[in-house]
């Protein structure tokens, strides 16, 4: 058995001295350079799909996509699209370019108005009208993101996708194919442990009736467009393609939600059928020959037979040690975990280790005793030490895969690592409102200039053979 690790990074979330307020595509080849020094073997993102509605604030959340084979134009590197003619022009966008990246967190609204700004004025001096202006920019992004990819491949680094279970229901594919969506009602979850009214994500449900007619083939245009750049692939709530959390559209929050199917006895036979014919499992290739690793987001209140169905058809569930499976338990053991799963020490909705640790000392005193086996008081905060004890635990797992966040790794080093410890949470699922704006405190330069991380994170990945 092979075993191998990875690194868990929004795009947004990159910081650089290239770029402008916000994580770009071409910030990718930096930080596989990273990879490459410390021996991780792949990065993981979260959805890069265009979102614009209104370039405000909505627009952060990156699982609203307003197409799904649409990149989002927010993470263009400017220059490397065109160099303004006018200098005094090209002056003052630098002048912004510094002034936003020097922001502690990613302003999206401002970024945006910027970047578009400057994009406009850049096809205007190069195209005119033709091509129209979206189709310039995605043909930018294309190119921009392509780039980034082949450096992946040539540095041996994989890149891994995160394909959203909903769509916006202003999208053009809703408005494409609006019979394949259910417009009347919205997706989201039922009540649980991260939100006590549930969560409406506001996408339309899906037609599955309607959508089988055709032998699934809007889903697998998806999955397609996500072959040109990924090597692997997660699947958002895999849950939906067995069964969803359905709200009837204008209902006070989504505890007045239902499942659809109703039906449990249809469940494992629907996600079946829909899951192999949209992903070609268990044989799905690629275009260049390789298979395609397909993981599944298997999180919270997880149908009997949703397990078995990912094992039969080779998909990688998702084990998170303070999450475990068996409800009986605390926590998990990593060491415990199937072959056939990613382990993460969280995930985007959670805190880091260092806030999880701060967030509710009872739990963390047991977890320094229990899964740690310390015997002395658990120290106040998640010191550097416990940090590194706790990623050589999740290194040291049966998992095929292990994929940290950034911050995780980055919380060994006690010189390096940010203050603000609940600052690096990236998204809190209870709040509908919530703003995606972490961004990484230190620079990718300064995370390739830190040997002493780099060594210590080599070392781990090569003691646990990852």
């Amino acid at each position: 058995m092979n075993y191998y690790s990875g690194v868990a990074v929004p795009v947004f979330s990159l910081r650089s001295e290239e770029s402008c307020g916000i994580g770009e595509f071409l910030d990718l080849k930096k930080l596989a350079d990273w990879c490459v020094a410390t021996g991780l073997k792949l990065i993981q993102i979260l959805p890069i799909n265009d979102t614009t509605t209104d370039g405000g604030w909505s627009d952060s959340y990156p699982y609203k996509s307003i197409s799904t084979k649409a990149l989002h134009p927010i993470y263009l590197n400017m220059e490397k699209v065109g160099v303004l003619k006018d200098e005094n022009e090209m002056q003052r966008f630098q002048e912004l370019k510094k002034e936003l990246n020097a922001r502690e967190f990613v302003d999206y609204p401002e970024v945006f108005r910027v970047k578009m700004d400057y994009l406009q004025k850049v096809y205007a001096e190069k195209r005119g009208k033709k091509p129209e202006f979206y189709e310039f920019l995605q043909q930018q992004c294309d190119k921009q993101l392509s780039e980034a990819v082949d450096y992946l491949h040539a540095k041996g680094i994989m890149l891994k996708g995160d394909l959203p279970i909903g769509v916006n229901r202003d999208s053009e594919d809703v408005k494409q194919h609006p019979h394949l969506f259910n417009l009347d009602m919205e997706t989201g979850a039922p009540p649980d442990a991260f939100a006590a009214q549930g969560q409406n994500w506001g996408f339309p449900t899906y037609n599955w009736a309607a959508m089988e007619k055709d032998n699934f083939q809007w889903w697998k245009g998806r999955a397609e467009w996500f072959k040109k750049y990924f090597d692997a692939l997660r699947i958002d709530h895999i849950l939906g393609f067995f069964r969803i959390w359905e709200i009837p559209k204008g209902s006070p929050d989504a505890s007045y939600g239902h499942y659809s199917p109703a039906d449990p006895k249809t469940w494992e036979i629907e996600g079946r059928k829909r899951l192999s014919a949209v992903f070609d499992l268990p044989t799905a290739e690629t275009r260049q020959g390789k298979s395609l690793l397909i993981c599944g987001e298997d999180l919270g209140m997880v149908a009997p037979c949703v397990p078995g169905v990912m094992r039969e058809l080779g998909i990688l569930s998702l084990e998170v040690q303070r999450m475990p499976k068996n409800s009986s338990r605390p926590f998990s053991d990593p060491r415990e975990n199937p072959y056939l799963s990613v382990d993460t020490t969280g995930t985007h909705d959670m805190p880091t280790i260092r806030g999880w640790w701060e967030q509710n000392r009872d739990i963390s005193a047991r977890f320094y005793h229990e899964m740690l086996l310390h015997t002395d008081n658990p120290p106040y905060f998640c010191e550097p030490c416990i940090c590194r004890e706790i990623v050589e635990q999740h290194m040291n797992s049966s998992s095929q895969w292990v994929i940290l966040p950034i911050q995780d790794y980055m919380a060994m080093d006690g010189d390096f690592r940010w203050d603000n410890t609940w600052e690096e949470q990236i998204n809190e699922p209870a709040d509908p409102k919530w703003r995606w704006k972490f961004r990484m405190h230190q620079s990718l330069e300064a995370l390739l200039d830190n040997e002493k991380l780099i060594l210590m994170l080599k070392n781990i990945i090569k003691n646990y053979g990852r």
